[in-house]
């Protein structure tokens, strides 16, 4: 199993974690300890974070993307092997064999809170903004922006409304990479009628102002609006 091993959290950029992990955006955040099965096949995007405690489980060629801005919370376990059971093949060699496996690349999107606990599992993606309860397990894909809490993970409510998931992409993407709001009221018509509303939007004062510059100071930000 490869283990990246100091105690303290470190920054990686993208030459370092050449070394390590297939590949790291510039102001990547590991926490350690992480347990990592295939570290060449974590690849994590601009000012994403791994929360310590974090365990991938990964035959080598199988992937995990983690997208910009996602955090994923502490004792997080992602497992992307999946097997079927075969008959006259015992389970111990049934995963070593990949004999009918059903493995699959996990992709985690951008803006992404995945909180304290959660298991994601071979198939469980998670689309851009969404949120993943504590103690949560995914076992199937999560449309951008929803909110959801369970073991198996089900929709409970949704991150923003549509006008705020517009001002909030504004402030995260480039034009190129924002949603539109046809295609966000396709994703609203089909998953969230009716869902309340998770988040919310106030308008921030001075002192919020400086408070936020010392936190991107801090983090090491990088501001895509720069």
């Amino acid at each position: 199993m490869g283990i990246i091993s100091k105690i303290i959290e470190f920054k990686l950029n993208f030459l370092t974690s050449r070394s390590n992990i297939g590949a790291a955006g510039r102001n990547t955040v590991i926490g350690i300890p992480t347990f990592i099965t295939s570290p060449k096949d974590l690849y994590m995007e601009e000012n994403s974070v791994l929360r310590l405690g974090a365990r991938i489980q990964n035959n080598p060629g199988e992937r995990v993307y983690i997208g910009k801005y996602t955090v994923v919370g502490m004792n997080v376990t992602i497992v992307t092997n999946n097997h079927c059971s075969t008959v006259g093949i015992p389970q111990c060699l049934l995963g070593v064999s990949h004999i009918n496996d059903k493995s699959r690349d996990i992709h985690i999107g951008e803006d992404v809170w995945v909180g304290t606990n959660v298991t994601i599992l071979s198939g469980g993606d998670l689309g851009r903004g969404c949120i993943v309860g504590a103690c949560s397990t995914v076992t199937k894909p999560v449309p951008p922006y929803a909110l959801v809490i369970g073991s198996p993970a089900r929709i409970v409510g949704v991150k923003f409304n549509i006008d705020q998931i517009l001002k909030h992409e504004i402030a995260l993407y480039p034009e190129s990479e924002r949603m539109s709001r046809e295609e966000l009221e396709v994703l609203f018509a089909k998953h969230y009628e009716g869902m309340r509303v998770f988040g919310v939007q106030t308008e921030i004062s001075d002192d919020d102002k400086k408070a936020l510059e010392i936190a991107k100071k801090q983090r090491g930000y990088i501001d895509p609006t720069i």
